[in-house]
């Protein structure tokens, strides 16, 4: 993301918060995090979709190509796209850690898109946090749809 600030030197108003800073993103893409389940694939299909109605492109590093370090691709992902998601379903560790490495280096609340299906566990330091809870696949699209929508709206000013 390219920012001199995080993302709760933002939501604080913090001395480093800079709103003119923007960062630099690659335009046009959203980085997806989410469990690697059979469960989950419809899920990542109708975000996928969503997106593409807003002209985005999601990347999820389980589709790179290559034996490249998946870690760099997930750090680069975080970085280098416009716009990030996580599903925090399934309560995977890894999605976790990759929210909190976006919040310190410097994507802000309108990058970020927190979803997680009705019913997941939320645990304590998310808690705080909005996220959008989805009942259903065409929940989930509805959803994804009208946020991502808005955060195009909210940071393309």
């Amino acid at each position: 993301m390219g920012r001199d600030h995080t993302f709760y030197d933002s939501e604080y108003e913090n001395e480093h918060y800079d709103e003119n800073d923007h960062g630099e993103f690659t335009p046009n893409t959203v980085f997806l995090a989410m469990s690697f389940t059979a469960e989950m694939t419809e899920y990542f299909y109708n975000i996928r979709e969503e997106a593409a109605k807003l002209g985005l492109k999601v990347i999820r590093v389980d589709e790179s190509v290559g034996s490249g370090l998946i870690l760099k691709k997930i750090t680069n992902g975080i970085e280098d796209c416009e716009f990030l998601i996580f599903d925090l379903t399934k309560e995977r560790p890894n999605v976790y850690y990759e929210l909190g490495y976006s919040h310190g280096v410097g994507n802000e609340s309108e990058d970020i898109l927190l979803i997680a299906k009705k019913g997941t566990k939320i645990h304590f330091d998310i808690a705080p946090l909005k996220i959008v809870f989805y009942e259903s696949s065409e929940d989930l699209r509805s959803k994804v749809y009208l946020n991502l929508k808005k955060m195009i709206e909210i940071t393309r000013k």
